[in-house]
């Protein structure tokens, strides 16, 4: 995960530090993933990558829990983001209950922190190519802090990947089962890692694009109708 994660963030252009248990290992993700992107990607000690202001943990689940425990204060007042599956030993089901998520787990690790979920069901295969058969692919963006949320949509911006908001940091729970499932189906029709998600339509669906569409629909619509349901009930003066 770690060298596509590289690659999608300096082909956005970003400036990317790579961090490794093995210096020389990070110094070669980063070499081969950013080779010939518009940004930057370089191997840094472990220190210098905790002192940037968004901190991707490209760590199996538990080992975020595990790092981001011995790591709190270094990680306070950080945007954290959260890629893991906490899946269990078939890889097409987790470790997890129901109510919970490996998002939600670290998230209670770090209390200054700011938790932001993405990136994991895209499999490291089709995020360092960013596209299946041609298609690119969409991350689902689940965070309970909007500002942060907005960060790393911001952050894929031009990186190859689609990112959709995905509401609330409770939603992992569902973004994690479904990767579950991913791979459960990529089993059984041969696929290995080399599937992804799309979701459609592939317009613009920002909430600028939403606002955009409301407002067209008004103005077709006139006064008295709803831009989703027709005619507007009678007394009704607001629709939100």
């Amino acid at each position: 995960m770690g060298r596509g994660l590289v690659r999608r963030l300096a082909k956005a252009g970003r400036r990317v530090m790579v961090a490794d248990q093995h210096a020389d290992r990070a110094e070669q993700v980063a070499a081969e993933a950013g080779a010939d992107q518009p940004g930057t990607a370089s191997g840094v000690p472990e220190e210098q990558a905790l002192a940037a202001d968004i901190v991707v943990l490209a760590l199996w689940y538990p080992a975020t829990v595990e790092f981001a425990t011995a790591n709190q204060s270094a990680l306070a007042g950080k945007i954290v983001v959260d890629i893991s599956n906490p899946l269990d030993e078939s890889f097409t089901g987790l470790s997890l209950p129901p109510t919970t998520s490996g998002a939600e787990e670290l998230a209670a690790a770090l209390p200054n922190s700011r938790v932001v979920k993405a990136f994991n069901t895209v499999p490291a295969p089709t995020l360092f190519t960013g596209e299946v058969g041609g298609t690119t692919l969409d991350t689902f963006v689940a965070a309970d802090d909007a500002d942060a949320k907005a960060a790393v949509m911001d952050l894929l911006r031009d990186s190859g990947l689609r990112g959709l908001d995905a509401g609330a940091l409770a939603n992992s729970r569902l973004l994690e089962r479904l990767t579950a499932f991913g791979i459960e189906l990529g089993q059984r029709y041969g696929l290995g890692f080399d599937f992804g998600v799309k979701y459609l339509p592939t317009t613009d669906l920002s909430v600028q694009a939403l606002h955009r569409w409301l407002r067209r629909r008004r103005a077709a619509c006139g006064p008295a109708r709803s831009p989703y349901l027709g005619p507007r009930p009678a007394g009704r003066t607001r629709w939100w």
